[in-house]
């Protein structure tokens, strides 16, 4: 019987406290590695309750413009996957936040089976690859379901109900609700349709939901909680490093200040009995 995975011990627990979790991205390698490193751990420092890290890819077609600068300037650090790998097992051994790698499948196919077991060895609790559905994923569940991976799938408001079904019969750990149609990038207002699309979601499944896509500031991290069970926030916190890419303490600070706002607003939907 495979161990437990993190994501569910990490859900589990906010459950029994009626608590939400907070999931911020950030690029592996933006602006610099050693940077990037300092940003994650000040996330993990000031609220985070899993992270997700985004590999570098060339054509980051799912992302806005932020995101995709973010990569660029990724890319020029020459980040491998194996760098990303030692990435994560350092950001391990700093705390034990379960980590979910995001990627295009791409790079994923070329490693084939050796992106499974360094995955596992850098111990890897998730893996978002954009491009990858359910359907053509057969061949990578296969490397990572001895390993206890969960492949991370995401639904969008465009999805139809019989699609969200499918889908939701594969997720693991928690499914990704992309709350705005088009790609990544922090907006000011955010549909009203988000709740009833995550309240059809868990009409049919039981998984946690987790949306992102847009969110940038504390109220609408707060709104969205009281539907949701996490908050995932990334084209925020990318610019908050591309506002000062030159200072790095004024991005360390600007981003510790936010998360520990954000994290402040879903502990008060909590004591709300939201």
């Amino acid at each position: 019987m495979p161990e437990y995975n993190k994501i569910d011990t990490v859900f589990n627990k906010l459950k029994s406290e009626n608590r939400k979790a907070f999931i911020p991205f950030i690029s592996i390698g933006d602006p610099a590695l050693e940077t990037s490193f300092e940003i994650a751990k000040t996330l993990v420092e000031n609220g985070a309750d899993i992270i997700e890290l985004g590999f570098p890819f060339s054509d980051p077609m799912a992302d806005g413009k932020v995101i995709q600068r973010s990569y660029e300037r990724a890319l020029k650090n020459k980040i491998s996957m194996e760098d990303a790998f030692a990435f994560i097992k350092r950001l391990k051994a700093f705390r034990d936040i379960p980590v979910v790698l995001f990627t295009y499948y791409n790079p994923v196919f070329i490693l084939g089976e050796k992106f499974a077991k360094d995955a596992k060895e850098a111990d890897v609790q998730g893996v978002l690859i954009v491009d990858l559905p359910p359907e053509e994923s057969a061949e990578f569940t296969k490397y990572i379901r001895d390993k206890n991976i969960y492949q991370i799938y995401l639904l969008a408001p465009t999805t139809a109900p019989d699609r969200m079904r499918y889908v939701l019969s594969y997720a693991k750990g928690f499914v990704y609700y992309v709350s705005v149609t088009g790609v990544t990038g922090a907006r000011k207002n955010l549909p009203e349709t988000i709740k009833s699309r995550v309240e059809e979601i868990k009409r049919i499944s039981s998984i946690p939901v987790g949306v992102g896509f847009g969110i940038s500031s504390r109220d609408q991290a707060r709104d969205i909680a009281k539907h949701s069970d996490a908050i995932i926030i990334g084209s925020k916190i990318i610019q908050f490093i591309e506002d000062d890419i030159e200072d790095k303490r004024r991005i360390l600070k600007k981003i510790a200040e936010f998360s520990s706002d954000i994290r402040s607003a879903l502990n008060d939907t909590a004591s709300s009995g939201l």
